[in-house]
């Protein structure tokens, strides 16, 4: 073998080693967009894997608004990226909507020149754009979108590699965001059922009337205090929607008694969270919400009901709702009396830290109170 041979068959090599690089570059980018079902992580992965596969300064995913017909900045980088997710184009509008229009991928080397290019993003965000590379989304030849990437770092320009690694991309994304789309339509269906089921228990007693919601969002501004997880959070979330469904077994001459409830009133009254509990013990999606239904009359003193626990063998879930549920429960007006000032409530809370609630779920919830004014 002479010595030009041996280059081209090292050219060849080196060729094929570039290829070999990027193919597993490529395939753990597949797997990254695939570990996750939640939209924004999946469209927040797409762009920064697109912008490291293709050298790119920058990068944006347009999602097709099919009731509106226009793209939408689904996600974008930058530090306006809020912003720059408001704006809207036609179809046939700027580089992506000719993209979107033809189904068809466009390379754009100087988008000066180029009078398709829509400089809408450019003005609002300050970056400047040199040159895209745009791919349209499509599931089954059923265009979703448009994924970009802009200026191709150290003055270079984008290629047919480029392009190529930028299509598989778009495939997998594309099939990565249908799933993430139908788990979030999943997700929206489950917890609006939840929702119509705390609005009929609520349709019970006028007086309780968004009192799981309130409950929800005070609830949930202490466990992002606490640090706790998405999970953890989601738990929550359902568990203070639901906290009160075994209501549906009390009477409501009982529940809207204005007058003291006789002991066996009150019995009947303790047994809801029980009953709550058991009603909702059969769906598994439910299953580690089920704690905060339960216990959520919990004393942290051990005095609560149903089973008397006490400080941290109470589910962290049931010491949250506990503090959030006799919150709202103060301040507002029920057949028995009127809603107490909000002061008042705090100093209840304070006096009963230790006693009745965990202490630190009482102070992260009232430095919350703290900080919102």
């Amino acid at each position: 073998m002479n010595q030009k041979e041996l280059q081209v068959l090292q050219e060849k090599i080196g060729t094929l080693q570039t290829k070999l690089n990027i193919s597993q570059r490529l395939i753990h980018a597949i797997g990254l967009v695939n570990s996750t079902l939640d939209l924004s992580t999946v469209l927040d992965m797409l762009m920064s894997l697109a912008c490291q596969l293709v050298n790119a300064e920058a990068s944006s995913i347009l999602l097709l608004d099919e009731e509106k017909g226009q793209l939408y900045f689904a996600a974008a980088t930058g530090k306006k990226k809020e912003e720059v997710r408001k704006i809207y184009l036609d179809r046939g509008e700027g580089i992506a909507g000719w993209v979107a229009e033809h189904g068809q991928p466009m390379f754009v080397p100087d988008v000066s020149k180029d009078a398709r290019f829509s400089s809408k993003v450019d003005k609002l965000s300050g970056f400047k754009t040199q040159s895209i590379l745009a791919v349209p989304l499509k599931i089954e030849n059923k265009l979703i979108g448009v994924a970009e990437v802009v200026n191709k770092k150290d003055s270079g320009n984008f290629g047919p590699d480029d392009l190529e690694l930028l299509q598989t991309l778009s495939t997998t994304g594309a099939l990565a965001i249908q799933k993430a789309h139908l788990y979030q339509d999943l997700n929206d269906l489950f917890i609006g059922t939840v929702r119509a089921i705390a609005d009929a228990v609520e349709a019970k007693d006028p007086y309780t009337r968004g009192h799981c919601e309130r409950m929800r969002k005070f609830s949930l501004v202490i466990a992002e205090g606490l640090n706790l997880t998405e999970k953890e959070m989601k738990d929550i979330e359902l568990a203070a929607l639901l906290h009160d469904v075994g209501k549906i077994g009390v009477p409501e001459k009982i529940l809207l008694k204005e007058s003291k409830l006789t002991d066996e009133e009150w019995q009947t009254i303790k047994k809801h969270p029980v009953i709550g509990a058991e009603i909702l013990s059969g769906i598994k999606q439910l299953h580690s919400a089920l704690p905060g239904v339960r216990y959520h009359h919990e004393r942290y003193d051990g005095k609560g009901y149903p089973e008397g626990l006490n400080a941290e063998k109470i589910p962290l879930v049931a010491r949250i709702l506990a503090v959030t549920d006799a919150y709202d429960a103060m301040t507002s007006t029920r057949p028995y009396r009127e809603a107490c000032p909000e002061e008042k409530a705090n100093q209840e809370l304070i006096r009963l830290k230790g006693i009745q609630f965990d202490p630190k779920c009482v102070d992260i919830f009232l430095q919350s109170k703290n900080t919102e004014r």
